[in-house]
Parts: C-alpha cells; sequence; structure tokens
C-alpha cells in the first residue's frame, strides 16, 4: 500500500516539477472507463518518471526517511481528494449513460467540481514538490535538473516519432 500510494502521488507531485505542463498533452488525473482508474496520469504525464529519478539522486537514509515522513504527512489529503474525484466522474458517467436528452450545461456542477479539485490536487502537489525539494543538496538538485533535461529530450523525441506526416 505504502508504494502505491508512492507511485499515485508522485504522479500528482511530482508533475508540478519535473517537466513543464501543457494543457494539451497532460490531463492529471483522469476519470473511471477505457482510460484507466482516477488518480492517474493520462499518457505520458510527467509524474511517470518520478520513482526513477528519486533513485537516481542517492538519497541519503535521512533524506529518504524525510521524504517518507513528508509523502505520509500528505497521503489523507491525496486519498481524500482521489475519492471526491473518483465519485464525481461516477456521477458524469451515471448521467450520461442515463435515458433522455443530457447537454454540457446539465454537467457543469460536476465539471466545476472536478476543476476545483485538480486545482486542489495540484496545490497540495506543490506543497509536497517544495517540501521535498528542501531536503535535497545542491549537487541533488543539479542532478535532477539534467535527468528532467533528459526526459524532455526523450519526451519531444517521441512526440516527433508518433507525429503524423503531412
Amino acid at each position: 500500500m505504502r508504494k502505491l500510494f508512492l507511485v499515485l502521488s508522485s504522479f500528482a507531485v511530482f508533475g508540478l516539477w519535473l517537466v513543464p505542463v501543457s494543457a494539451q498533452d497532460h490531463i492529471f488525473v483522469r476519470g473511471p472507463g477505457p482510460m484507466g482508474p482516477p488518480g492517474m496520469m493520462m499518457g505520458d504525464g510527467p509524474g511517470m518518471m518520478f520513482p526513477f529519478l528519486i533513485r537516481k539522486l542517492d538519497l541519503t537514509a535521512d533524506q529518504d526517511a524525510q521524504v517518507q515522513k513528508i509523502m505520509g504527512a500528505h497521503k489523507p489529503k491525496f486519498l481524500e481528494l482521489f475519492e471526491q474525484l473518483r465519485t464525481v466522474h461516477e456521477a458524469i458517467a451515471s448521467k450520461l449513460f442515463a435515458q433522455g436528452s443530457l447537454s454540457a450545461t446539465d454537467l457543469s456542477p460536476q465539471t466545476e467540481q472536478i476543476s476545483q479539485l485538480r486545482e486542489q490536487l495540484m496545490d497540495e502537489g506543490l506543497a509536497v514538490a517544495l517540501e521535498i525539494r528542501s531536503v535535497l543538496t545542491p549537487e541533488q538538485l543539479a542532478k535532477a535538473a539534467q535527468l528532467q533535461q533528459q526526459m524532455k529530450a526523450l519526451h519531444e523525441q517521441m512526440h516527433n516519432l508518433m507525429e503524423e506526416k503531412q
């Protein structure tokens, strides 16, 4: 359970820190259905590489303990927000598959709630990222920046490979 939380929360937390996020390329949390469970990154989101990055930074035992403490302190809030998102996504799905007419206006309260919850997740993630950043040494931050640039270059290469020729 601890590893699962670390992975899920790292998607939320460090996506803000590692790679610039563009609204069209990265969706923070997605709902249930064919795209997957709530709380996961869509596609090749920036948080996907965070566990790799942390391992590459060679944290000391003390730093690792501090990171675990930070993550543990924020875990209840992340779980609460992810559960609220799941509930709203289920409400939208119920409306989409119900009989009768439906318009975007009918879903406005839920879409507004999702926007608010995603903003809260981003705020919580930023708080965690800043706390963890304060644990890292200048050398580790420099190494993280270097790794981030390498990951960004790989992402661009992947994007270019998958781009349609016109």
